[in-house]
């Protein structure tokens, strides 16, 4: 049976214009608030999940390394992810895989912590990261629109210590939790798909970042490909239509899952 959790590892401010990207403000400050500036408090929501012997963590949140390249962004009420697993009776060594959907900073930064001897290592030393091919060679060669979201220091320890597990297709990293490749806000992001009790579970990441964003027209800035962000939105919920669905929401600080019912 797998057991699911959410961990807000922090909290960061967001202009409106570019999270809800082609949306005018008349519109999407109904569904979600802003301050004087525009500016949006958005959430980075991990998931954690137990099963048998595997302990896993989707998304990493920040971190606490590039706070003061983050400046504009105003991080604030970020959590310690390791004292987080504490609270559910485990350590960082407990952990058997990491799953990242992408490598933007907001995403994976807490991936990498820096040692006593200030060395930048991963933090979950055991276990396996998973993330695909075809992120990684976005990140290795990265457009100039996408290159500020990523920091080598998220990422490149963990492949230079083996843990960095590729995949090119989508898997079954165990039964009943899925991990599915879609394209449009970065490519090949990971959305995860499992089976929950009441229904599928999902933890779309940025491909559908929020509540508002449930509506297949409301797009981010932040997608480095609007037409097929929105394509693959509507391929993801298509896929899970008929199925009772609780979307767990990356971002959203306000509605953190959302459940559909099934269609009988």
């Amino acid at each position: 049976m797998l057991k699911f959790h959410t961990i807000e590892t922090g909290y960061f401010l967001a202009d409106g214009g570019a999270m809800f990207g082609p949306i005018p403000k008349k519109y999407w400050s109904r569904r979600y608030p802003c301050d004087e500036n525009n500016m949006c408090e958005m959430v980075m929501r991990s998931l954690f999940v137990e099963t048998g012997n595997r302990k896993i963590i989707v998304d990493t949140g920040a971190g606490n390394k590039q706070l003061d390249r983050l400046k504009f962004y105003q991080p604030h009420r970020l959590a310690d992810l390791h004292l987080e697993i504490n609270r559910f009776g485990y350590v960082s060594e407990d952990i058997t895989d990491v799953v990242l959907t992408h490598l933007h900073f907001d995403h994976c930064g807490g991936s990498t912590i820096r040692n006593a001897e200030n060395e930048i290592v991963p933090a979950f030393p055991n276990a396996t990261y998973w993330l695909s091919r075809k992120q990684w060679e976005n990140y290795r060669h990265p457009c100039l629109y996408e290159k500020d979201s990523f920091f080598a220091e998220n990422i490149d320890p963990v492949f230079e210590s083996g843990q960095l597990k590729l995949i090119d297709e989508d898997v079954a990293l165990l039964p009943g939790f899925f991990l599915r490749l879609f394209n449009g806000h970065t490519p090949g992001q990971i959305v995860v798909i499992a089976d929950a009790e009441s229904g599928k579970l999902i933890f779309p990441g940025d491909v559908i970042p929020s509540r508002a964003h449930m509506s297949l027209g409301w797009l981010s800035a932040f997608d480095n490909h609007a037409a097929l962000a929105m394509e693959e939105k509507k391929r993801l919920l298509d896929e899970t239509v008929g199925a009772a669905r609780i979307f767990v929401f990356c971002h959203d600080a306000f509605t953190p899952y959302f459940k559909i019912s099934g269609i009988h």
